[in-house]
This record gives C-alpha cells, sequence and structure tokens, in this order.
C-alpha cells in the first residue's frame, strides 16, 4: 500500500490523521492485499504498544496503552481484523476470499460468507469423477469424489479447457 505511513506506524511516536484515515478508509475495501496492509500495520502498532512505546494519536489525542488500542481497532475495524491483531494465533479468525477477474488477473476478494462456491458441477463421469469448473476462470478441473481433490483438466494438446454452457462443449483455452 503505502510504504511511507508503514515507515511511520513502525518509527513514529505520533498516528498522523493521514495514517489513521488510510487505515480507516481501508475498511471500505475488501481486497485481500487491503486487508493484508491494515492487519500488518496494525500489529506493527500493537508490538510497539507491548513493548512499552507511547504512541498518540494525532486526530482523538490518545496516547494509546495495549488496552485502549484493542478497544480503538474493536470500534472501528472488523472483527477478522481485531482477530489477526490481538487473538493468539490458534484462536484468529478465519475469513474467505473468492477470485474476480481484473485486468492482467484476479482479485482476491472477501467473501461475505464461508457459503461461496468455487467450483461449479459440469457433469459426473462415474461414480468417483466429476467435471467441474472453476467459476472465477471458467477452467474445467477433474474433481476426485473418493479424496476431494481437484485436477485441471488438461487437452491432448496440454492446454487448460473452458466450459461452454451454450453449446455443451469443452474447448482449449
Amino acid at each position: 500500500m503505502n510504504q511511507e505511513l508503514y515507515e511511520e506506524a513502525v518509527r513514529s511516536d505520533v498516528l498522523s490523521k493521514k495514517l489513521i484515515d488510510q487505515l480507516l478508509e481501508s475498511m471500505s475495501y475488501s481486497s485481500i492485499s487491503f486487508i493484508n496492509w491494515t492487519v500488518e500495520v496494525l500489529s506493527v502498532i500493537k508490538t510497539r504498544l507491548d513493548r512499552g512505546d507511547k504512541i498518540t494519536d494525532e486526530v482523538s489525542g490518545v496516547t494509546y496503552t495495549t488496552a485502549s488500542f484493542h478497544d480503538f481497532v474493536k470500534k472501528n475495524f472488523s472483527s477478522y481484523i481485531e482477530s489477526q491483531v490481538f487473538a493468539a494465533p490458534g484462536r484468529q479468525e478465519k475469513v474467505y476470499f473468492s477470485l474476480n477477474p481484473c485486468e492482467g488477473g484476479y482479485n482476491l476478494i472477501m467473501a461475505d460468507s464461508s457459503n461461496n462456491k468455487t467450483y461449479e458441477w459440469i457433469s459426473s463421469l462415474s461414480e468417483r469423477f466429476s467435471l467441474v469448473q472453476m467459476i472465477a476462470t471458467g477452467i474445467v478441473y477433474l474433481k476426485d469424489g473418493k479424496t476431494n481433490t481437484y485436477q485441471p483438466f488438461i487437452s491432448e494438446h496440454g492446454k487448460y479447457c473452458r466450459y461452454d454452457k451454450e453449446t455443451g462443449r469443452i474447448a482449449e483455452v
């Protein structure tokens, strides 16, 4: 995200309005890069507070303790972010992401629930194997129902394939 603001979180005794605004603004984005940056910056601040640094919020004028900083994070950020910054590693909340196509690739976007489907069934080949497509990419996979594993369906020419619903055909990419 912004290296200058990250460096401020690492070194400064005062968290600027610009840093606080950027952290709070990150809550309006669901991209994994924004979420990870926010968790990283908040974790750095927490670590500094834990070791005894005095850090003041320029916006509110509060000089944080670990407890008051925890209250700030709990009030202004998602429970997922709070759990990543403050929970013991085994008790951190889990969040799921989905793939969204973008220019040059795919973005990981925080999913609304853990029930988001990744694959869509195409057809069963046998009791054990099915053809499915990854919803975000349209790439066809062979699902092994016994081991619950997925392998890309590769053509005889060594190419990935996509399923065309309208024609009912699998075509090389």
